[in-house]
């Protein structure tokens, strides 16, 4: 009996050992690599918090108050709880208070991570209306994703960008969510993840609700802090591992394509930095462009890029006015992806914080044909880069770090950094700071192989390697596809407002897949307006242009076989036609009211219809002033 109970005492001490053992490797290997966002697929429960609602446990929230009123739930309604049973639900609506502008409320957590680490983001997001029926502009809510890299909570503090959730859908009749997901590197030890909804315009009677869930953020966690005071024999100095990027894992780490880059190579007598040019479009203002060597708004070095609007001396002055430098880039692959990182400030002479937190912005271009544009509307590419606010001009904050990929357009560019100031105020001075400017080609980690051609040859996919030995960056592609099957016919579809890659798959009787694959997209997320894709012809629309059959991509507008391309006078003749049709149905046209936010591109895709068109038939000089309550003609379908 009593050798029995020895043996059973031994198998329990065993098993509690393993079991032990087990807890401490999973526990070891979780802290390595890993999920880093508590309950964030909200099953883990809700709590309420005063002020906001029901907020999932481990979240915090937020609002920007004002007039408008807002609310936080527990959402189990199952068309809007992506994964579980349980969804975070934020509304904001005017039913009883109305008439500020931006009204923004959110969630958000603090996690701990590893400076200089790169982390994923992902979430499902989707926007509810009860104004869905009634159309009107597509980005009047719109859903945001903001980092604090110190640890703070506070909302002004965040570095924050808007993300694509899809089209705006019926309060009552949701269809789908809408994958988010992006790469933050951290720059401090704390980080937090700031996910929100925008109520852009102070219109009364409105609600709209947006919907979180399966919230994650995965990434290396910090290391371990020992438990021991160290051994009295110092162990020998090591050197940490580099992390190296998984297969498939965009890594852009090319050299820096700009000239001039960090504005350290001086600055020309018209006050723009040396290898850039200078860009205004002119009206009621004036423009600054001025070495900047004051220490509180040079991020790197000893000098940054200063431009300035300033409307002193005008009564009126013109709306929309924008500054900016630019410069030529060349030898790069088309369709390929580049990165492209910045730092940016906002500065204004005196406090006007009262007024539209989104007065001055921001952005950054692209025109493929590397030509200078005189407006902004004949960039190919046009987004904002967010920065933290808008500070005094003597009395700066720090610089917001920026940082996007994009497809080359073509092998020659011209990249625009700009500023705006968007309303016609008098007596205003806003500064516009950059500095760190990097462009970098990409590559996929794991794709290169010794199979694969150098960057010079001719069969060269023109993306950077970073084990060719060619001091050559970026060459030409003939893009020819390598495919053995028979090609498909191809078209280019240029990218419009409220475009998402599984819309323009549908539109194209297509997959998410090809597109991807055709397109050489990082990540499907991730689409510009203005960008050309590449997708199977047959469905009409405005916005492709046919390719050659060997994939070749062209102009816009470009004859796709210039040996059967029709002669100079029928091309004449059929367009004399069209214009002579187009004339004749104008006194049958329908007529649009432009709404606050509108744009001129948005109201042609809603449509059908091209920019080009609706600034014949409307007579429009400069499609960025155009003003809500404006009535435009529509051509008749």
């Amino acid at each position: 009996m009593e050798k029995h109970k020895r043996m059973l005492f031994i198998a329990l001490t065993v098993a509690l050992a393993i079991m032990l053992a087990s807890g401490i490797v999973s526990t070891l290997a979780g802290s390595s690599n890993g999920e880093l966002i508590k309950n964030g697929d909200f099953e883990n429960g809700f709590r309420r918090v005063d002020g906001c609602g029901m907020v999932g446990v481990d979240w915090g929230c937020f609002n920007t108050g004002g007039a408008g009123g807002y609310g936080f739930y527990d959402d189990a309604w199952d068309p809007v709880v992506a994964t579980g049973a349980h969804a975070q639900l934020i509304e904001i609506n005017t039913k009883e208070i109305g008439g500020d502008q931006n009204r923004t409320a959110g969630i958000y957590q603090t996690v701990s991570v590893t400076p200089g680490q790169t982390y994923t983001l992902s979430f499902n997001g989707m926007i509810r209306a009860s104004d869905f029926a009634e159309g009107g502009d597509p980005w009047r809510y719109v859903m945001l994703v903001g980092f604090t890299h110190n640890g703070s909570t506070n909302w002004a503090d965040a570095q924050v960008q808007e993300v694509n959730v899809g089209p705006i859908q019926d309060r009552l009749n949701p269809t789908q969510y809408y994958n988010v997901k992006m790469n933050v590197t951290a720059q401090g030890d704390k980080l937090t993840i700031f996910i929100a909804g925008r109520m852009k315009w102070g219109d009364w009677y409105k609600e709209v609700d947006f919907d979180i869930d399966t919230v994650s953020l995965k990434g290396p966690a910090p290391a371990p802090i020992p438990t021991q005071a160290p051994t009295e024999v110092a162990p020998a100095p090591t050197v940490a591992p580099t992390a190296q990027p998984a297969p498939g894992e965009l890594v852009c780490d090319g050299p820096n394509l700009l000239q001039n880059p960090g504005f350290e190579d001086g600055f020309d007598a018209d006050g723009t930095a040396t290898k850039w040019g200078k860009f205004n479009n002119g009206g009621r203002a004036n423009y600054g462009y001025y070495k900047e060597e004051w220490g509180p708004v040079v991020a790197e070095g000893k000098y940054a890029q200063l431009l300035e609007i300033n409307s002193k001396g005008y009564m009126p002055t013109d709306p929309d006015r924008w500054i900016g430098i630019h410069q030529k880039v060349s030898g790069l692959n088309p369709g390929g992806t580049y990165q492209l990182s910045v730092k940016a400030m906002i500065r204004e002479r005196a406090d006007h914080s009262d007024e539209d937190a989104w007065r001055y912005e921001t952005y950054w271009g692209v025109n493929s044909d590397a030509g200078k544009i005189s407006d902004v509307s004949e960039l190919e590419i046009l987004s904002g880069i967010p920065v933290s606010g808008i500070y005094l001009r003597t009395a700066p904050g720090g610089y917001a770090s920026f940082s996007t990929t994009f497809q080359a357009p073509a092998s020659e560019i011209r990249l625009y950094l700009l500023g705006l100031k968007k309303w016609a105020t008098s007596e205003r001075e806003v500064d516009f700071d950059f500095d760190a400017v990097e462009l970098r080609a990409c590559h996929t980690a794991g794709a290169a192989s010794s199979d694969d051609p150098p960057a010079d040859s001719s069969g060269g996919s023109g993306a950077y390697n970073p084990d060719s030995s060619s001091d050559s960056v970026a060459s030409v592609s003939d893009g020819a596809s390598d495919d053995a099957q028979a090609p498909v016919e191809v078209c280019t579809y240029i990218v419009q407002p409220g475009d998402y890659i599984s819309r323009i798959a549908d539109q194209f009787d297509t997959s998410v897949e090809w597109l991807v694959a055709n397109n050489n997209i990082a990540n499907p997320n991730l689409l510009f307006i203005g960008q050309p894709l590449l997708v199977p012809c047959g469905v009409s629309t405005a916005h492709y242009d046919p390719l050659p059959a060997d994939n070749t991509q062209v102009n816009a507008g470009a004859p796709t076989d210039v040996a059967s391309a029709p002669d100079e006078d029928s091309v004449a003749r059929e367009d004399d036609q069209r214009q002579r049709e187009s004339t004749d149905t104008d006194t049958e046209q329908q007529e649009h009211t432009i709404v606050r936010g509108e744009s001129l591109s948005q109201i042609a895709f809603r449509y059908g219809t091209t920019v080009q068109e609706l600034r014949r038939i409307n007579h429009i000089e400069n499609p960025r002033l155009i003003r809500p309550g404006q009535v435009i003609k529509l051509p008749t379908q």
